[in-house]
């Protein structure tokens, strides 16, 4: 049945549960809200790496055209998802600490794991799926209309999440309504996303341990560690060992760095060492006659390591940086004398 024909069906014959959902569907957009501020506050505090937080709360058309597909006594009880809230993290390793996190803060009604229940339906990629109540630490005015409300979470990878926007497109909701020519194809392809997610914690992994391998030699066998070329990963570590007391870079942000290192010809740790060692004092007494401004305190700050190493550029030659001008190549050209030979 259509959506709109649904609407005009409960609104002839039952248009009492219509008028008891549009009286309490504001509160259930407040707890979609309210669970989905939390968990991303605690998985941004934490180390889980994530694409996206989201939330909604089913409309009244949704709410009558699931109505029309299954018979329910009191609906307004029975469909748990009205709120209903979606954690997409990118390591299957992440899952354990965000169960922690959900069960830490809130009631859990109920818990279904949909991709490791040997008895669910073995069809499509699932998902973790918990019902949630708020703790009763949640107290006050702002929380007395969502007490005893349900609130659906569902906590997928990014390959899981990937996988049911394309089942969902496909409109299959179980095995049996898929043609038997198609059945193979997408039963081999759920393992195939399952397969590469596995394949994402082990890369992980390796970049943990290569990290690792780094620290060691720049505390061991330094030589080594300068010998390397420039990378984004083994730049990070760089910038973190010789400019400890600066802002650090994202992994994307080094490898826009790394791009204008090779621009200028530095395409190993070692040469922008020598860059470094060479520049750090002209550097400091640039930021010293032309410091930046804190936003926070209003007070002066130093450069970010990014900044730091760009304005090292600019002093040592005056060769491409991002933001050249005019202006800043006379403020360059006054520090050029404390360059170490």
């Amino acid at each position: 049945m259509r959506t709109a024909d649904a609407l005009d069906q409960f609104w002839a014959d039952d248009p009492g549960t219509i008028r008891a959902f549009l009286k309490v569907q504001p509160h259930y957009e407040k707890l979609a809200e309210e669970v989905a501020y939390v968990l991303e506050k605690n998985v941004q505090t934490s180390d889980i790496e994530y694409s996206a937080v989201t939330f909604r709360a089913k409309t009244v058309d949704r709410f009558c055209e699931k109505l029309t597909r299954k018979t329910y006594k009191d609906p307004l009880t029975e469909i748990t998802d009205i709120a209903g809230v979606r954690v997409v993290f990118l390591y299957p390793k992440d899952r354990p600490q965000l169960e922690t996190i959900i069960e830490k803060e809130f009631h859990v009604v109920e818990k279904v794991d949909k991709v490791d229940d040997e008895q669910s339906d073995r069809f499509g990629y699932g998902a973790l799926h918990y019902l949630v109540k708020l703790n009763k630490n949640a107290s006050g005015a702002r929380y007395d209309d969502l007490k005893g409300l349900v609130c659906e979470i569902q906590v997928r990878t990014i390959l899981q999440d990937a996988w049911a926007i394309v089942a969902h497109h496909l409109s299959y909701k179980q095995e049996s309504d898929v043609p038997k020519q198609l059945r193979r194809k997408l039963n081999a392809l759920s393992g195939q996303f399952m397969l590469t997610d596995n394949l994402f914690d082990q890369l992980r992994d390796e970049q943990l341990r290569y990290k690792d391998t780094l620290r060691t030699q720049i505390s061991e066998r330094e030589a080594d560690f300068l010998k390397n070329t420039i990378n984004a990963d083994n730049l990070v570590e760089f910038l973190n060992w010789r400019l400890p007391d600066r802002e650090p870079p994202t992994v994307r942000g080094a490898g826009v760095l790394r791009l204008l290192l090779k621009e200028n010809g530095y395409t190993t740790l070692s040469a922008l060492d020598t860059l470094w060692r060479r520049t750090h004092e002209a550097v400091k007494a640039y930021e010293t006659k032309y410091p930046i401004v804190d936003p926070k305190t209003g007070g002066p700050t130093r450069r970010s390591q990014m900044g730091a190493i760009a304005i090292a550029l600019y002093i040592i030659d005056g060769k491409t940086y991002p933001y050249r001008g005019k202006q800043l190549e006379d403020r360059t050209k006054e520090f050029r004398h404390l360059v170490k030979d």
